[in-house]
């Protein structure tokens, strides 16, 4: 019988040992640290890793034995960006894609059927029957088109809405109706009224949302980022917003997080910002993952969600 000790390092490390009771085979067992400095100091040569990508990269900056991690996030990019990478590395997929997608579908709806304002003409003891807007008809347009953005675009046809994709290779995926990539985004962005970014983090992605990208966008277009904060130029789009170039943005990732006191992004007009909360890491979720492959890795068999290096996802 093989036997195998991993190591968890995450914040919400306490969590596993109850969702792992009973699940792990003889000869398996585990060691747990829930903060970066505990992570470097309890390590102890252990070949898998059950971890958030910055506790796991720090790990790695020890020369240790890792032969395989699995990432609890689902942005790598503190891996992808180590120069060790002589190990296997797997995400997470049909995780996020849930809560992704209720996350865009209440800010859109939120904003199709004017809540806010609706809530300030209460406050004010304003009656004022005044039909909202209506998703049926309109397009989102989703940069992005995997797992998440896949499950997004499902949800969102059942609305009524035409549902456009973006991706690197411009391979059809469905249920996007067309595909579009970065020679075609001018394109792509003149006919959304809806932009959501779930694209990640990439040398290819890095602004790709600027200043000639709110000029093709429609005035009355609202862009969501959920994806990755390097997705778009920060000054650009407070000056779009500013200068009424679209309608507004809601922002859940940020190129430096937390979000910077300073950020001009807190102040631009008709700017939300949520702190990175669209889409948890529930050990509930990715326990599932882990025990799945953990099976696979036990029986030498290939890894499911493995990471490509080189493509960054």
């Amino acid at each position: 019988m093989k036997s195998l000790s991993f190591f968890i390092a995450a914040h919400n490390g306490a969590e596993y040992p109850d969702l792992l009771k009973g699940r792990l085979s003889e000869g398996i067992d585990y060691r747990v640290a829930t903060t970066m400095e505990d992570s470097l100091s309890q390590y102890d040569g252990q070949q898998v890793l059950l971890a958030r990508p910055d506790f796991a990269a720090a790990i790695l900056n020890t020369q240790p034995p890792i032969d395989w991690i699995q990432s609890t996030w689902a942005g790598v990019t503190p891996l992808i960006n180590h120069p060790n990478k002589n190990y296997t590395l797997t995400g997470v997929k049909e995780v996020f894609g849930e809560q992704m997608t209720e996350y865009v579908l209440a800010q859109i709806l939120h904003h199709e059927l004017q809540i806010k304002e609706r809530g300030e003409q209460q406050q004010r003891k304003i009656w004022k029957a005044k039909g909202s807007g209506r998703l049926a008809g309109k397009t989102i347009g989703i940069l992005g088109t995997g797992s998440i953005g896949a499950e997004l675009a499902n949800s969102a046809a059942q609305l009524g809405v035409k549902v456009i994709g973006y991706n690197r290779s411009g391979n059809p995926v469905k249920p996007f109706e067309e595909i579009y990539t970065k020679d075609s985004l001018t394109e792509f962005l003149k006919q959304s009224d809806y932009v959501i970014g779930i694209l990640p983090d990439l040398p290819s992605t890095t602004n790709l949302i600027d200043a000639s990208s709110f000029q093709s966008m429609k005035e009355t277009a609202l862009l969501i980022n959920v994806g990755r904060g390097n997705l778009i130029d920060d000054d650009a789009l407070c000056a779009a917003l500013n200068n009424g170039e679209i309608a507004g943005a809601i922002l859940d990732v940020f190129k430096k997080e937390p979000l910077s006191i300073d950020s001009p992004l807190w102040t631009a007009k008709n700017c939300t910002i949520t702190p990175h909360i669209a889409a948890m890491s529930y050990p509930i979720d990715i326990v599932e993952v882990f025990l799945k492959n953990l099976e696979r890795y036990m029986a030498e068999e290939s890894l499911l969600y493995q990471i490509d290096f080189d493509k960054g996802y």
